[in-house]
């Protein structure tokens, strides 16, 4: 059981944590394509391209992003159990750090890397779209159930609801948003490294310091 308290430091770490892994899903999404493809292809902070487009086999790298965050809400689920109040919010933090609800949601618009990964590699049948969605839904509930009943502050439904809906987004979102425009319309350190852009890797460098210094933050009642 955990008890949640929302501080300053405490977003600075979630804001971290969350950066810190949906800049990884696009890492794991730009390296599995390099091994599928042998050659590097092209990421931005939301986007990536194989170097192999076109060809069957590069869909695969599409499933492998949302394959890490599913396994990084386990990891989450499992850290509810530690043995301290530290592992038990970087687990609570971990599993919507992954942004369940809108791996859970977009399916149902035909929008996600799963979704499309499917139809591009199955065809875009009811059965498809609705194995997607189920499959998604089976995957992400159990975790998310372990977090709900992780949470010992009144009002526990309330807590979830907004962690699952909007605390992630408004902390991470606006920054992520603002990165993306910046060096895809506006060509800001768009240059590429190993078809990585310039500025995503400025902020992940940046991103794993901050969380290195503030990962202690995420458990609330830290004291120095």
């Amino acid at each position: 059981m955990l008890t949640l308290k929302i501080t300053f430091r405490y977003c600075l770490a979630l804001y971290c944590v969350t950066m810190l892994y949906s800049s990884l899903h696009e890492l794991i999404h730009h390296f599995s394509g390099y091994l599928i493809c042998g050659k590097w292809g092209y990421k931005s902070f939301n986007y990536f391209s194989t170097a192999c487009e076109g060809a069957q086999k590069a869909w695969y790298a599409t499933y492998t992003g949302p394959i890490f965050n599913y396994i990084m809400m386990y990891i989450g689920a499992a850290m509810l159990k530690g043995d301290s109040n530290y592992k038990k919010h970087l687990g609570f933090a971990l599993i919507f750090a992954q942004l369940p609800l809108q791996r859970m949601v977009t399916p149902f618009f035909r929008m996600n890397d799963e979704f499309i990964a499917t139809i591009s590699l199955f065809g875009d049948t009811p059965l498809n779209y609705w194995l997607v969605i189920i499959l998604i839904w089976v995957i992400c509930i159990p975790p998310l159930i372990k977090a709900f009943l992780a949470i010992q502050n009144r009002y526990r439904w309330l807590w979830f609801v907004f962690y699952l809906t909007l605390f992630p987004y408004l902390l991470w979102g606006p920054v992520f948003g603002l990165l993306e425009y910046l060096m895809v319309n506006k060509h800001v350190l768009d240059q590429q490294i190993i078809g990585i852009g310039l500025l995503f890797i400025i902020n992940e460098i940046v991103t794993i310091v901050a969380y290195l210094l503030t990962k202690k933050y995420i458990d609330p009642d830290y004291k120095n």
